[in-house]
This record gives C-alpha cells, sequence and structure tokens, in this order.
C-alpha cells in the first residue's frame, strides 16, 4: 500500500508512520543592496575597499552523545512511520539503543518500516514479508487480532462504504488483512480516519501503502501488532 496509518497511522499497522524542516543557511538571508544608476565621474577615483577580516576559527565542539548522532540520523532521513500510522505507534522510540528494548517480533516490524526503498511498494512489501517470516501464529491474542480487524472493516463500512477483505492472517509478529476499496476517493476518506481509530484488545495498528489497481480500485494492507505485555 502507498502509504502506512502509514495507521504506523505509520496514525500508523503500527506502525502509526511520517520530513525534516529545512533550515535556511545565514547566506540565504543577505539583501542584495540596490545599484545606482549614476555614472561616476570620469576623473573620480572609487575609494579603497578594505580588506575582509579574516575568518574567525570554528569554536572547537565535544563530539555528540552517541544517541544523539543515531536519533538526528532518523529525524533527518524518513520518519519512523508512514502517515497512515496510528498514534500508539508513533510513541515508538527512534534511537537505536530503544529499538533493542523492542520484542523481537516487533523490532523486525519496525526495522522494515525504517529502511530506505525506492518506492512506498516496496516498503509495503518489506512489512509484509517481516510479518511473514515471523511465522504463523495460532496464540491466544490472535483472536482479538482478527476481531480487531473486523472491527476496523465495519467502522469503515458504517463511516465510508462497503468494502472488500480478505480472511485475515495471523503471524507471531502481528495479524493482517488486505482490503479493497473501489475507487481512490473512497480510499483517501477511509486513510483519514485510521490515525483516529480505537481498538481493543491489541497493539499498535498500521495501514500499509495503498496499491492503485489498472481497475481504478485502491488496495491496501491493513496490519494490528500483538498487545504489549
Amino acid at each position: 500500500m502507498s502509504r502506512i496509518v502509514w495507521s504506523v497511522g505509520v496514525g500508523g499497522l503500527v506502525l502509526a508512520l511520517l520530513a525534516a524542516p529545512w533550515i535556511s543557511r545565514p547566506e540565504d538571508d543577505i539583501v542584495a543592496a540596490p545599484v545606482t544608476a549614476e555614472p561616476l565621474p570620469e576623473h573620480a577615483v572609487a575609494p579603497p575597499t578594505a580588506a575582509p577580516p579574516p575568518p574567525s576559527q570554528a569554536e572547537e565542539l565535544p563530539p555528540p552523545h552517541p544517541d544523539a548522532v543515531a536519533s538526528s540520523a532518523v529525524r533527518s532521513s524518513s520518519p519512523l512511520l508512514p502517515p497512515e500510522t496510528s498514534r500508539s505507534a508513533r510513541r515508538w522510540p527512534l534511537t537505536s539503543r530503544s529499538l533493542h528494548k523492542l520484542p523481537e517480533q516487533r523490532q523486525r516490524i519496525v526495522s522494515a518500516l525504517r529502511g530506505r526503498y525506492a518506492t512506498p511498494l516496496e516498503r509495503r512489501d518489506a512489512v509484509l514479508a517481516a510479518f511473514e517470516s515471523s511465522g504463523e501464529s495460532q496464540a491466544e491474542w490472535t483472536r482479538q487480532g482478527r476481531e480487531a480487524l473486523a472491527t476496523w472493516r465495519a467502522r469503515i463500512e458504517e463511516q465510508v462504504l462497503p468494502i472488500r477483505a480478505e480472511p485475515p492472517r495471523c503471524y507471531a509478529a502481528g495479524c493482517v488483512t488486505r482490503v479493497t476499496f473501489p475507487d481512490p476517493a473512497s480510499y483517501e476518506e477511509a486513510r483519514q480516519r485510521v490515525p483516529l481509530l480505537e481498538l481493543t484488545g491489541v497493539g499498535p495498528h498500521m495501514q500499509l501503502p495503498p496499491e492503485y489497481l489498472p481497475s481504478g480500485e485502491v488496495s491496501v494492507s491493513w496490519a494490528v501488532l500483538p498487545p504489549e505485555r
């Protein structure tokens, strides 16, 4: 799917989800003085120009803390989750040290979301592959995962319009389903509701980037993560 709430929405799955602000350089703010239209007299001599002062030596600063470098690098590139990730997913830590504190299966999902890809669909495929690689699961929580996805679908059909949905598939890392909207307009309306969606009995939820089909339909994957212990 082209975006996650990208419900991480990205929110977002989770994954809740998210561009670095441009910082203007000092020289970009310089205002050029207007050029006079009056010519100088023939014998007028231009006043000597003073030599520019030598550049001041930059003050040496101590090297940044490793965590600050990791956190800064993440913020300056791509956000942890796409715009569709859920608000709960947005609370996931950005630093590498904090990432290692997450359960192993959740680490895989977050790492897939944070990767660099040429297209949104490549990101979607990487996240889906991370779910599948965790192995199928029939754990007790998966019943709640299936119910949460059914609730998600019911809310969209109640507030937007009916959609087609494939049976959910549950893995150790989360439960996933694929839904299809009849057109981009209905998908966009549903997408905007993902960050506000509240699901009980599960962890963060996300909507992966959409795929716009030749038929005019829009296919997108929804996912919910296991509840946090």
